[in-house]
């Protein structure tokens, strides 16, 4: 869950450390989840995020404190890409545990190959935000 995730068209991409370090990834497990273009990717990365909230340790307050506010950052209407792009910055930079450091990725990732997706672009100033509600509803019309 952690590990990343990337668009169809890097499919071809080894799963190794060299390789998948390149893109923003890593290899963890080594386990693959595909999406189609039926699901929605914010609320796949909203309950990865969540997963990663129950699975704090809670030692270190920007892992237990900063997947708490990436979950209720998600949950609104519309994403702030800027702020979730800070609060990534400050999980991966201060976290003592791989956890807290690899938790961001999901959301890194998204916002950076799908932004039509959660209609922001990390720390773009001209970001949109992202509608969860709209999102899943255009995704269950299709």
């Amino acid at each position: 869950a952690s590990g990343g995730i990337l668009p169809a068209s890097l499919g071809d991409v080894p799963l190794d450390f060299d390789t998948l370090q390149e893109h923003g990834c890593f290899i963890g497990s080594a386990a693959i989840v595909i999406l189609s273009d039926r699901d929605s990717l914010a609320g796949v990365v909203l309950n990865v995020m969540r997963f990663f909230e129950d699975e704090s340790c809670g030692q270190c307050t920007p892992c237990r404190v900063g997947c708490e506010k990436a979950v209720k950052l998600m949950q609104a209407d519309t994403w702030d890409g800027p702020l979730l792009a800070e609060l990534c910055t400050a999980m991966v930079d201060a976290s003592i545990c791989g956890l807290g450091q690899a938790a961001p990725n999901p959301i890194k990732l998204v916002m950076e190959h799908f932004p039509e997706e959660v209609g922001c672009l990390a720390g773009g100033p001209d970001d949109a935000g992202y509608d969860t509600d709209q999102g899943l509803e255009r995704r269950g019309q299709d």
